[in-house]
Parts: structure tokens; sequence; C-alpha cells
């Protein structure tokens, strides 16, 4: 019986040992499987996460580049707005010029000599002249003879438009003005090219 019970006794052990490796080998594929998840969890994260970082990154980027945009928009405006108001005080001031010379002793000599250079660019020796109302009588006291003047109100700041036949020639103070805004802002780096906004 001793036997019996010594085999009993080592059948045990062995049920024992199998059940103990199985458990060992249940418990390491468990271990592997939970590693292996945990691994495919992370690298999901990582990859979840790299991505989240690149879409964050490009967002804010595109943000940073849409205020900066908005701003060199706001920026131009601002110096266009700006460009403009010198530009107007600077002409407002010549036009006070303008006003001081045409009432001026020297207004009547340069109409003469305004009429004279009309002629000459009409190559002709008599005109029909347009001049602002209020300097008609002056206008008639410095013609050449045999010329006319007629009122004409579109001239603003003075001198003279002249006609001869179907040819006209414009060299009233309007027009001298005029030509000298398109330089003035250009010679001062103050035009806005139309590509540069």
């Amino acid at each position: 019986m001793i036997d019996e019970n010594e085999r009993a006794a080592q059948f045990l052990q062995a049920i024992q040992r199998d059940a103990e490796h199985r458990r060992s080998e249940i418990v390491k594929a468990i271990d592997a499987e939970t590693a292996a998840e945990l691994e495919k969890q992370r690298t999901e994260a990582e990859k979840k996460a790299a991505r989240m970082e690149e879409y964050e990154t490009q967002r804010a980027t595109e943000n940073a580049n849409r205020l900066l945009s908005q701003s060199v928009l706001d920026a131009g405006a601002e110096l266009a707005r700006r460009r403009g108001q010198i530009a107007d005080e600077v002409f407002t001031a010549c036009e006070k010029e303008i006003s001081n010379f045409v009432n001026s002793p020297d207004y009547g000599p340069f109409l003469k000599q305004n009429a004279a250079g009309l002629l000459t660019l009409l190559r002709c020796d008599t005109a029909q002249f347009f001049a602002r109302p209020q300097d008609l009588e002056l206008a008639r006291q410095n013609l050449p003879a045999g010329c006319t003047v007629e009122a004409d109100n579109t001239i603003r700041l003075g001198g003279l438009r002249a006609r001869a036949g179907s040819t006209e020639a414009d060299d009233t103070l309007d027009m001298r003005m005029e030509n000298q805004k398109d330089w003035f802002l250009r010679s001062c780096g103050m035009s806005i090219a139309l590509e540069q906004l």
C-alpha cells in the first residue's frame, strides 16, 4: 500500500507540476498578449498624438499666416490712407499758394506769357481763349490783338486754355497742378502700384 500511496503522491505531484507548468504558460501568454496590446495601444496613441500635433501646428501656422496677411493688408490700407492724406495736405497748401499768386500783380504778366506759349503750341497768331470768370478782364488786357476770351467755369485755379480751329491746348493752372500730382507721388515714392497690394 505504501507503493500505492507513493505512486498516488507522485501522480499528484506530476499533476500539480503539469498544472503549475500550464498555469505558467497561460500567465506568459496573457503577459505576452497584454504587452502586445499595450504596445499596439501605445503605438496608436503616439500616431494619434503625432497627427494631432501636426494638425494643431498646421492650424496654428494657418492662423498666424491669416493674421499676418490681415495685418499686412491693414498696414497697406493705413499707408495708402496716410499717403492720400499727405498728398491732400501738400496740394491744398499748393492751391493756397496758387490762390495767393493769382491775386498778386504777377498774375497779369503770367497770363500774357501763358497766352504766348499757347499760341506757339497751337502754331497760330490768334485763338479763342478760356479763363475763369473772375480772370476775364485781366485776360483781355494781356491777350495779343485779335484774340478773344470766354468764361469757363471748369477752370478752378486760373490760367488759360486755348482753341484754334479744331485743336485745343490746356495750360491752365488746374492742368499744371494735375500733372504735378503724378510727378509728386512718383518722385516722393508715394505712388502705390496695384501689384503691391
